[in-house]
């Protein structure tokens, strides 16, 4: 189709030139192809200056004499050939996947938006135990999962929802109450999404509050006592969820937040032995029994005896009060057994009676690392002991200080007590460090006498030890024997560094298994057993 172009006008001699190159072209008969036509307007009369005229002459013989004025025909119709426009690109054809309709809503995909729903409804049933906090990091948990169901597949449970189940039914086998832990149970028939979502959900808060009681969750250890001041690992909602749903075996990933020291496996073992021997038709936690020794040590036999399972179940819970990692090497201090051990790879390689804190200034019950060990300490005496002891035997005695080898000071009306290094130091030759806010210690003593009684409550609060530089040849590394370290004594005072920090844990347990895998019990010298036992509702 062609385009019509009106309203041009030719002048000046541009134009008359290349009217007349065109002629001979037209004289020959040459036919252009007839694509757009341009109709033009007759031209007004053209004048040629002198100058144009010679220089367009093109050959008298063919254009002929050019008058001064040229009157121009009617001009013929200007044909310019135009390639006729591309035909459209046919589109594309559509594949199978672009015409198909939208993918169908899966099964999957409404179980997780139920989820999305439940998990987000305040007034979705879950246990008590289980409060905002919990709610909050249960939806964060399966926020983070895009709401998917980790324990639920094809409405029914999964092989890791069945693991999980399986292990919430034996929480016994750990000291724990099933019953803490309910399993919801899967609608007959094809449950609709709802109410897998919920069940889903209530899986997930069970097992959560199974892994928070396996780390010490269950009872507050500063109801205890106002020195019993672990540093609990209790795991959130999302630490426990990623665990178990990253795990191959999820209940065995849960059975791992249970201590997983020698000792908490030894009483697990000695307590699924208790059982066995419970005659058919008993309670399995019994109140009443057969009453331990207040103190002592005593060696018990694995006969039934239902208080004797409620001393196991609260000694367990003790042993959750610990640090979750269990290090390569650490030394246990055990408080009421009156016995310090080094413990390396699972295996004891020293072990040493200890004195510890009396009644009325216990022993505080923690875990920390030991850092460094000094040589010919002194001894600048604690406030507490200052002000009960020290000062009054200043104030009545001028010869009190003298007679025990102190140095007292005086600086801005502050009264400061040091013993220097010597037989006579509080510390003996040797102490060892962890830095801590109870202000305690392991240490050395001179009073070695106290070692053979069998209660030896009679500190202020730190740890004498009975082989202090034993122990030392044992931890400071190859470079510091026994003997290297006492060589020292009386040398002035030097600092030791561990040559990586040592675990310590200064802990409390009136039932032990020992080394031959007997199982021992011993006094409870501040009644933190007693009250354990009473916040578990085992019976005083």
């Amino acid at each position: 189709m062609g385009a019509r172009l009106k309203g041009m006008r030719w002048s000046g001699a541009w134009m008359a030139g290349a009217l007349l190159l065109a002629l001979p072209a037209m004289a020959a008969g040459d036919q252009p192809s007839p694509a757009v036509a341009i109709d033009v307007d007759p031209p007004a009369p053209l004048v040629i200056d002198p100058p144009v005229r010679e220089t367009i002459r093109l050959g008298r013989e063919t254009a002929g004499s050019l008058p001064d004025r040229l009157d121009l025909p009617e001009p013929p119709q200007v044909v310019v050939e135009v390639p006729p426009p591309e035909a459209p690109a046919a589109a594309p054809a559509k594949t199978a996947e672009a015409v198909s309709e939208p993918r169908a809503e899966s099964a999957g995909d409404r179980l997780a938006a139920a989820i999305q729903r439940r998990v987000a409804d305040p007034a979705l049933p879950l246990p008590p135990k289980f409060g905002a906090n919990e709610r909050e990091g249960l939806s964060a948990a399966y926020a983070a999962e895009r709401h998917r169901a980790l324990w639920i597949e094809d409405g029914a449970w999964n092989k890791a929802a069945e693991s999980l189940i399986d292990r919430l039914g034996r929480a016994d086998e750990d000291g724990l109450d099933p019953g803490d832990y309910p399993v919801p149970r899967l609608a007959a028939g094809e449950p609709g999404a709802e109410d897998l979502a919920e069940a889903e959900l209530k899986l997930s808060a069970a097992a959560y509050l199974y892994a928070r009681d396996a780390r010490g969750g269950r009872i507050d250890p500063r109801r205890i006592g106002g020195l019993v001041t672990p540093r609990l690992d209790l795991p959130g909602v999302e630490r426990v969820l990623a665990t178990l749903a990253a795990s191959e075996d999820a209940g065995a990933a849960l059975g791992g937040f249970n201590p997983g020291y020698p000792g908490y496996a030894a009483l697990r073992e000695k307590l699924a032995e208790l059982r066995a021997a419970r005659p058919q038709g008993e309670a399995r936690r019994g109140r009443a029994g057969t009453r331990l020794a207040s103190s002592g040590e005593a060696r018990v036999s694995s006969r039934w005896s239902p208080r004797l399972e409620g001393d196991l179940i609260a000694n367990m819970e003790r042993w959750r009060w610990l640090p979750s990692r269990v290090g390569e090497r650490y030394i246990l201090v055990n408080i009421p057994e009156f016995r310090l051990r080094l413990i390396e790879d699972g295996r004891m390689i020293h072990e040493a009676r200890v004195i510890t804190g009396s009644p009325s200034t216990p022993t505080p019950v923690f875990s920390h690392v030991m850092e460094y060990a000094i040589v010919n300490p002194s001894w600048f005496i604690p406030p507490s002991i200052l002000r009960k002891d020290v000062l009054p035997g200043l104030a009545r005695d001028p010869g009190y200080a003298a007679r025990r080898g102190y140095q007292v000071t005086q600086r801005r009306g502050v009264t400061s007590v040091r013993m220097p290094p010597g037989p006579r130091n509080a510390l003996g030759y040797i102490k060892f460090m962890f830095p801590n806010d109870h202000a305690v210690y392991l240490h050395d003593t001179p009073n070695r006498g106290l070692f053979g009684g069998s209660s030896r409550a009679l500190s202020h609060g730190c740890v004498r030890l009975e082989h202090p530089f034993a122990l030392g040849g044992k931890i400071l590394g190859p470079a510091w024997s026994e003997a290297r370290l006492k060589g020292l004594i009386g040398r002035g005072e030097r600092t030791i560094m561990l040559s990586e920090p040592l675990p310590i844990h200064l802990a409390y347990f009136t039932t032990m298994v020992d080394e031959y895998g007997e199982l021992r019990t011993f006094g409870d010298v501040y009644g933190y057993h007693r009250r354990v036992r009473l916040a578990l509702g085992l019976g005083a």
